[in-house]
């Protein structure tokens, strides 16, 4: 079973005990890493939105080593695993960044996979898919005896289903990346993920170049005065739902020099905002960015006639970040651009300050 503990006054430099020179994380907040005595101690915190002080504890011990005495408690994992499931596309680019992907013996919506050794796999029947969520397929879960799931959970609902699986003698690992408040702590999340395969020095070696290729495209544009005001999202059923200022988009638009029409808006979850509050404060924005699931201006103008009054509508100036799409509708900027936020970042730079950069190929995005 997981540990699950309580936490009072976590700050930033909590570190429960590790010494800090084993302290390998620079921008995430949602775990931690412990070198002990043959063992290494992973901890997640709060991994769904509205956790309050969990703790989720996961005790790594290599195969080719006799189990050390003491060993603190949490879920025990031989490493390297050699058989994982993955219930997101985001864990699934996680283990391509460390090229571990053919450790993978099922996923969760196989036709939303871009990846495409894994999506060719799928097709032929050859990666089976166990169900989403609630309707996870635990016979099939069973008989292929997995190592380990890579699992996440929006709410505190996925206790229910992570509960299951652990009574069933599965070993569950929860992620959290996704809460994570800017891109690079996202993609710091292979860092996690690599120990399990036995991949740290890999792994180390491929974020300390997205990281160095990030800031140094975030210094093109840190003392940047111009800064084009850009609107995000498209409505539904009657509602405008966006980010807020604290939120990895906002965090994007501002290292490409940008300035996010809602970045006054407290919280990184998206809000609600009326059409006629949209179509009032639209009015100052020079660039319309992720526009749902609009392929083209045609469908936008569709959605509501009254969008095509927008300034940026008006301009062309609207951009999708689709332009690499499956044939089912998996994105792959919500599976390999967590990983390669640099990519994600030289796009919206751009965009916005078009230009800047020698280089004006687009990865994740399009002009619609």
């Amino acid at each position: 079973m997981a540990v699950v503990s309580c936490r009072e006054n976590r700050n930033e430099n909590f570190y429960s005990g590790a010494d800090e020179k084993n302290r390998e994380i620079d921008y995430a907040r949602g775990f931690e890493v412990e070198q002990g005595n043959n063992y290494r101690l992973l901890r997640v915190f709060d991994p769904w939105q509205g956790a309050s002080n969990l703790t989720f504890q996961y005790v790594l011990v290599d195969h080719d080593i006799d189990l050390p005495e003491n060993l603190p408690e949490g879920i025990l994992v031989r490493t390297p695993v050699n058989s994982v499931i993955c219930l997101s596309t985001t864990h699934i680019a996680m283990l391509d960044f460390i090229d571990e992907t053919m450790k993978i013996c099922a996923v969760a919506g196989s036709r939303y996979i871009f990846n495409e050794k894994l999506g060719k796999l799928a097709a032929e029947g050859k990666l089976p898919d166990i169900g989403y969520d609630m309707n996870l397929d635990y016979e099939k879960i069973i008989q292929l005896k997995p190592d380990v799931i890579f699992a996440y959970g929006v709410g505190a609902e996925a206790n229910s289903y992570i509960s299951r699986l652990q009574n069933l003698g599965i070993k569950v690992v929860i992620l959290g990346e996704y809460l994570e408040l800017s891109p690079l702590a996202q993609a710091e999340w292979v860092r996690f993920i690599s120990h399990f395969f036995n991949r740290q020095e890999l792994a180390e070696a491929r974020f300390r170049m997205v990281n160095d290729e990030y800031n140094r495209l975030a210094d093109l544009t840190r003392n940047i005065t111009d800064r084009p005001v850009v609107m995000t999202g498209l409505p539904w059923r009657d509602s405008w739902f966006v980010p807020g200022g604290n939120s990895l988009f906002a965090r994007l638009v501002s290292d490409a020099g940008g300035r996010y029409l809602w970045e006054n808006k407290p919280g990184r979850e998206n809000f609600p905002v009326s059409l006629e509050m949209v179509f009032t404060e639209a009015s100052a924005a020079d660039l319309w960015i992720n526009t749902g699931s609009a392929m083209s201006m045609k469908d936008i103008g569709n959605t509501d006639s009254r969008l095509t009054a927008i300034p940026p509508f008006r301009n062309s100036s609207v951009y999708n970040n689709n332009a690499r799409l499956n044939g089912s509708g998996g994105n792959d900027y919500w599976e390999s651009g967590i990983v390669n936020p640099h990519l994600v970042l030289k796009d919206l730079i751009n965009i916005i300050h078009p230009g800047l950069l020698d280089c004006r190929h687009l990865s994740y995005y399009r002009k619609l």
